[in-house]
C-alpha cells in the first residue's frame, strides 16, 4: 500500500520517478539500488535523504524514458511552499480545481490544434514547432497549477508549514 505523501514534497516526486523507472535504469543512472531510493521516498524514514546528484540522474533517466522530470517538478512546488512558509510572496494563487481543470482542458485543445497543424507540414517549420511547444508548455503549466490547487485543498493551513520543511 502506498503511503500518503504531500504532493509537493521531494519524496512524492521521487516516488513518482521510481514508478516510471525500472530497477536497471535506476542502477545505471545512479550506481545505486532502487531499494535505497524507496527508503528515501518513504515519508516515515527520516534517516535516508535524496542527494542532489541522484535527483538529477533520476530525472535525466525519466526524461530519456519519455517521462517528465518528476523530482524537479516536486522541487519547484516544495520551493514555492517554503518561500511562502518563510513569509515570501505566494507564487500560487489557488482556485477551484474544477475551474483549473477546465482551463487545462482548454489548453489541451490548443495543443491538439497546433499538433494537427504540425502534422500537415513536411518538413515541419520552426515557427509551427515553436507554436506547438508553447501550447504544450502552457498546458503543462496549467496542470502544475492544478497540482498546487489540489495540494492547497489537501493540507490544513498549519500543516503547510510542516510540509514545506519536507
Amino acid at each position: 500500500m502506498t503511503k500518503p505523501r504531500d504532493i509537493a514534497s521531494i519524496r512524492a516526486g521521487l516516488h513518482r520517478a521510481l514508478g516510471a523507472l525500472d530497477e536497471n535504469r535506476i542502477l545505471a543512472a545512479t550506481g545505486k539500488s532502487a531499494s535505497l531510493f524507496r527508503k528515501c521516498a518513504d515519508p516515515d524514514n527520516r534517516r535516508h535523504r535524496l542527494q542532489a546528484e541522484d535527483a538529477v540522474a533520476l530525472d535525466a533517466a525519466c526524461m530519456i524514458a519519455g517521462e517528465r522530470p518528476h523530482i524537479l517538478e516536486a522541487y519547484r512546488l516544495a520551493l514555492d511552499a517554503r518561500i511562502e512558509a518563510q513569509g515570501g510572496s505566494r507564487r500560487h494563487a489557488a482556485i477551484d480545481p474544477l475551474r483549473r481543470l477546465a482551463d487545462a482542458t482548454q489548453e489541451m485543445g490548443g495543443v491538439a490544434r497546433t499538433v494537427a497543424e504540425a502534422s500537415t507540414e513536411t518538413p515541419l517549420s520552426p515557427e509551427t514547432a515553436q507554436r506547438a511547444a508553447g501550447a504544450i508548455d502552457r498546458a503543462l503549466d496549467t496542470l502544475a497549477r492544478l497540482k498546487g490547487d489540489l495540494r492547497e485543498r489537501t493540507l490544513a493551513p498549519d500543516t503547510r508549514r510542516l510540509a514545506a520543511a519536507d
